[in-house]
């Protein structure tokens, strides 16, 4: 088996923008990526070569096995610092993961997630709201407002770079906006990867290096609201790590979700008819279609995940598991590639994998259905607090009267690589 150890810091210009370009593209056009791994679920070996795995039952292994195949793949692009995702286990790991659960519990979702929801749709209801931008003025928001206890009563403080200014950044939308851009770039070069162009690298470095002197400006506050006792180092990475990742993520997934949908008409028009028939009230407590428009986000997250590829390096010559007669082998210092979104369409881990079923009994592979959010011990741990308050987004906008792209003037869903930077929408 040959496994990749090229640099890409020593790739051509071209080169390197001809690898970028394909990449962005195949993460737009995710039904190539379905087909390519449909391709390798059915011949493994030939995945097997160039340290592919397709198969749920391949990926599902390479996930579990921590110590053979390394989460430090990420490390490279998390240019704002070491944080859980790019960590191994270890002591380090498990108190930051402690912190991390200690924080997500501090989370009032969906109660806070709908209450933003319900704000901004009311925004958006108003007469002559006839466009709007799906991130700018509404995903960004909810995630915003839903996410806010994660930093207690330091927020403020974050959000304006200074504790003496806390009380502005409580509630200036102008600087809370400038947060939020400067954490989408941070995230979205994890989201791009090794591939990324150098300017697109330069820039997340520098969003990165402010987000950093952000926090270590208040990390005073941040500790105290927390109430731990850790160094300011330690709540510098954990108050880092919890701003570019929580937030972007979500959101970039929300925006997926709503693409998804609006090319599924017939399921769209389905679950807006129930809203309506639920009434303005009801709509929000009805526990029934909560449990259905959650269902919804899953499949829909399923057919577009925001991280169809996943990298796992390879520390020590190891082998793995792809499906076929035998086992490939690994090479110490290289990488793998996994297919998770060939994994989350394996006809023999997901019944009827092709077709779009919300309510689909998942039996003993329920864990395989949140294969997004990762695998195992490493799974992200706020995967349950997103897809709420994804579902609050989404059955806001279930409220509103029928939505569609405005493919007016210029596009409507504007990229800047494979992060989405605007979805506009038009009220009809």
């Amino acid at each position: 088996m040959k496994l990749s150890t090229y640099e890409p810091d020593a790739l051509q210009p071209g080169a390197r923008s001809l690898s970028y370009g394909v990449f962005c593209w195949l993460n737009r056009h995710i039904t190539v990526l379905r087909a390519l791994g449909a391709l390798l679920r059915r011949w493994p070996s030939v995945g097997g070569l160039f340290g592919m795995v397709a198969r749920a039952s391949a990926v599902k292994d390479v996930l579990t096995r921590t110590r053979s195949f390394s989460n430090t793949a990420h490390a490279a692009n998390m240019v704002s610092g070491d944080y859980l995702i790019g960590m191994d286990p270890g002591p380090t790991y498990s108190a930051d993961r402690d912190l991390v659960h200690a924080r997500l519990a501090a989370l009032d979702v969906p109660a806070d997630s709908d209450a933003e929801a319900q704000r901004r749709i009311k925004d958006l209801s108003k007469p002559g709201a006839a466009e709007f931008d799906l991130i700018d003025d509404y995903l960004m928001w909810v995630v915003f407002h839903a996410m806010r206890p994660l930093f207690g009563d330091a927020i403020g403080a974050v959000v304006a770079g200074s504790a003496t200014n806390a009380a502005q950044g409580d509630v200036d939308e102008g600087l809370q906006r400038q947060y939020m851009l400067e954490i989408r770039y941070v995230a979205g070069q994890l989201l791009a990867g090794n591939l990324a162009t150098l300017d697109l690298r330069r820039r997340a470095e520098s969003c990165g290096d402010a987000l950093q002197a952000r926090i270590d400006r208040v990390t005073g506050p941040i500790g105290a609201a927390w109430g731990v006792k850790s160094s300011s180092e330690d709540i510098e990475r954990n108050a880092v790590g919890l701003a570019w990742i929580s937030h972007p993520v979500t959101v970039q997934s929300g925006a997926l979700v709503m693409q998804e949908l609006l090319g599924r008409q017939k399921v769209y028009e389905q679950l807006r008819s129930r809203a309506r028939a639920l009434g303005e009230s009801r709509v929000w407590t009805d526990p029934d279609f909560r449990k259905a428009v959650r269902n919804h986000v899953l499949e829909l997250m399923r057919f577009r995940p925001i991280f169809p590829l996943l990298a796992r390096d390879v520390p020590r010559d190891t082998e793995m598991e792809t499906g076929a007669r035998s086992n490939a082998g690994c090479p110490g210092g290289g990488k793998v590639s996994l297919l998770s979104i060939a994994a989350l369409f394996d006809p023999s881990a997901v019944p009827q994998s092709g077709r779009f079923c919300p309510n689909r009994d998942w039996g003993s592979e329920d864990a395989l259905r949140y294969l997004m959010f990762g695998y195992g011990y490493r799974q992200c741990p706020a995967r349950d607090y997103a897809v709420d308050i994804l579902t609050s987004a989404l059955i806001g906008l279930l409220t509103l009267p029928r939505l569609q792209l405005a493919r007016g003037e210029g596009k409507a869903i504007a990229y800047d690589g494979p992060l989405m930077l605007c979805m506009r929408m038009r009220i009809t």
